[in-house]
């Protein structure tokens, strides 16, 4: 029996040829279709502890349970707490821990909202 023609790995623009349909080595990490942003950190090690779920809660009571973005795709009722200078903008700003934790840079978000806000910060667009 001849042998199976390679096939070329899934990553878009990749190109590189491999014995089985799927992803190359350097792209192996997509084949679960998704990989964490986190680093593998639990929600304490990213500073997200106890401190910062009594925040949320006070956060979220705070602002009547409503998103505060009201982006065009706002859900209204928020469940999410967002940080209005995010932290990597604030820390670039020089401020310190005390400041991007205040509960002025703080307000509740939607899901919705708060992707799309984090988004643009990351990327610059909508």
């Amino acid at each position: 029996m001849p042998p199976r023609p390679k096939s070329i790995c899934r990553k878009a623009a990749c190109g590189a040829l491999v014995d089985a349909p799927g992803y190359c080595q350097k792209h192996a990490k997509q084949s679960s279709g998704w990989e964490r942003s986190n680093g593998g950190k639990s929600s304490s090690e990213r500073g997200y502890d106890y401190a910062w779920q009594r925040r949320r809660e006070r956060i979220l009571s705070r602002d009547a349970g409503l998103c505060q973005i009201k982006g065009p795709a706002c859900r209204f009722i928020a469940g999410e707490v967002d940080h209005k200078v995010n932290k990597a903008a604030a820390r670039a700003l020089g401020w310190t821990d005390e400041q991007i934790e205040a509960d002025s840079n703080l307000q509740a978000a939607c899901g919705a909202c708060h992707k799309a806000k984090t988004r643009t910060e990351r990327t610059g667009r909508v």
